[in-house]
């Protein structure tokens, strides 16, 4: 009986050993030296790092699409997915429904791209193709097609104080909203963004959702672009991944006003806040701190306006939470693909 618990011991220390070995043996391989535009590597970053051999340029997969998510509402983006694309292939998408696409990203031999669909899209199957704009050779198309899911969007009747709007100037606001135009069109060619995005006001109450049909004052019907999330005055606002500042300034609609370029077309834009705590041209960091919820500009109550654009295309804020876009490798593994790592 002692021989047979001795022998137990013994296996279970080797089999610990061996594992404590496998263990150490991983993890000091995975670690590898900071990039410049990156900084230092997190752990979301490392386990990415360690897979990026499986979209070298030399695997061998089928052609297609992918799409996520399967089946998108309104108001939603796709993530798309395209290959193996040749060096010769220089790559236009067209597809049949209302929306805009993001700049095309290259990883290896796969095509990445970002696709906003418009809320007005009406429910159905629509037809998504890639083809090679220097040839329009029908053969090497890749073609797909998506299917757009049904979503009520909520009415919303009410009224704004009178005079809220008095010595407003119409010059001024065209220039505003050329300015938030500009600074939307601004980005990157490739994703910032390398972790999961965060939610940037996490005690917020909802006080009115993306794609709401508002009639104010009796005026003709308009959509609400972002989520209004009410918070008492002076609740820190963070950034929801990093990214470039493109715009802080204090306009007379949006009040105190953010927006961050995460590269790849996607932005994501804060109004109405009390104080501002970045600047444009500012790198930041996921979590970092933006400002204070407030009410300033076309508010009546201390809330934040969060929009989320794919170029001009308003998306819902909500599905940037929800990992969709980690399905695209972040800019890094494209360098030490193009590197020849």
């Amino acid at each position: 009986m002692k021989f047979i618990l001795k022998q137990r011991t013994f296996f279970l220390l080797t089999a610990c050993f061996l594992v404590a070995a496998s263990l150490y043996l991983l993890l000091s391989g995975a670690a590898d030296p900071a990039t410049p535009d990156h900084g230092p590597f997190t752990s979301d970053e490392q386990a990415v790092e360690r897979s990026f051999d499986m979209i070298r340029p030399e695997t061998r997969i089928e052609k297609h699409i992918f799409l996520h998510p399967k089946t998108p509402k309104p108001g939603d983006f796709l993530v798309l997915e395209a290959g193996p694309l040749g060096s010769g292939f220089e790559p236009e998408l067209d597809f049949d429904f209302s929306g805009e696409i993001s700049n095309f990203y290259r990883t290896g031999n796969l095509l990445f791209a970002v696709i906003g669909i418009c809320y007005d899209t009406e429910p159905g199957r629509y037809k998504i193709s890639v083809e090679n704009s220097l040839t329009r050779d029908n053969k090497n198309n890749l073609e797909a097609v998506v299917e757009v899911s049904g979503k009520e969007f909520q009415e919303s009747r009410f009224s704004m104080p009178a005079g809220i709007t008095e010595g407003w100037d119409p010059e001024r606001l065209a220039r505003e909203r050329e300015m938030i135009r500009e600074a939307m069109a601004e980005t990157v060619a490739y994703p910032l963004w390398v972790q999961r995005f965060i939610n940037p006001l996490e005690e917020g109450r909802v006080t009115s959702e993306f794609g709401v049909i508002r009639i104010i004052d009796g005026n003709p019907p308009r959509r609400h672009d972002g989520i209004d999330l009410a918070a008492d005055e002076g609740t820190p606002i963070i950034a929801p991944n990093r990214g470039i500042v493109r715009l802080a300034d204090s306009l007379l609609a949006g009040g105190k006003t953010v927006i961050i370029d995460h590269g790849l077309d996607l932005s994501s834009s804060y109004m109405h806040l009390d104080s501002l705590a970045v600047e444009e041209g500012e790198i930041v960091e996921r979590g970092q701190l933006l400002g204070t919820v407030g009410m300033t500009g076309y508010a009546t109550g201390p809330h934040l306006h969060w929009e989320v654009n794919i170029g001009q295309s308003p998306v819902n804020p909500k599905q940037i939470l929800d990992n969709d876009l980690l399905w695209i490798p972040p800019g890094y593994v494209e360098r030490k693909l193009t590197a020849g790592d």
